[in-house]
């Protein structure tokens, strides 16, 4: 399935903000990957490529006009979705927003469509859509401004699981993992890293 600029309409959020703690504070974003160059640099040419708009909110202040820095990581996971939805709509409307994790670099081109087409074919019922690889939940996952507020009122290290957890306007999207490392799969430790290095060369 192929997609360019003028087949997608959204905004790509990917978070990068992570205070890291098992690595004992390194941005373990910054650290290299084959296709990229560097985690975040590939999840950016990952959106990029099918056509997002792309906003990656980060720990370090960068020469990307596209990437924005979140003052307080301590504050969690939600103050960078906060802060990233914030700065998506200000600069590119009401229009989808999914959310990737720079952390997790196994999810593919494919992946990322299957959701997106499935959002972009959702009942008027649903407000987000999501993977589930096996019986993981995963990323990416796509939401309309219907979902804006309850993005908004997260705090702490909450996510849109959190939401996904006590509302009813989602939908499931099954994703197949045979023969491949699994997409939801976190390099959260040095070891992880090493493991996914090896998959992934």
């Amino acid at each position: 399935m192929g997609a360019n600029a003028s087949t997608i309409n959204g905004v790509m959020l990917i978070l990068a903000a992570g205070l890291a703690t098992r690595w004992g504070g390194k941005d373990k974003t910054a650290l290299y990957w084959p296709e990229g160059g560097t985690l975040l640099a590939h999840q950016e040419e990952l959106a990029k490529s099918l056509g997002f708009s792309t906003l990656a909110v980060a720990r370090a202040p960068s020469e990307e006009p596209l990437r924005i820095v979140n003052p307080e990581p301590e504050q969690g996971l939600a103050s960078s979705l906060a802060l990233g939805l914030r700065v998506a709509r200000a600069r590119f409307g009401a229009v989808p927003v999914g959310v990737l994790l720079a952390d997790q670099p196994f999810v593919t081109k494919e992946d990322i469509l299957t959701v997106y087409h499935a959002f972009m074919r959702r009942p008027a019922t649903v407000h987000a859509v999501r993977p589930r690889y096996g019986d993981v939940p995963g990323h990416p996952v796509f939401f309309d401004p219907a979902w804006d507020a309850r993005v908004l009122e997260l705090s702490g290290d909450r996510g849109l699981g959190a939401i996904w957890d006590r509302v009813s306007d989602t939908l499931w999207v099954e994703i197949g993992i045979q023969d491949r490392p699994h997409p939801a799969f976190d390099i959260d430790t040095e070891e992880a890293y090493d493991m996914a290095r090896q998959w992934a060369e």
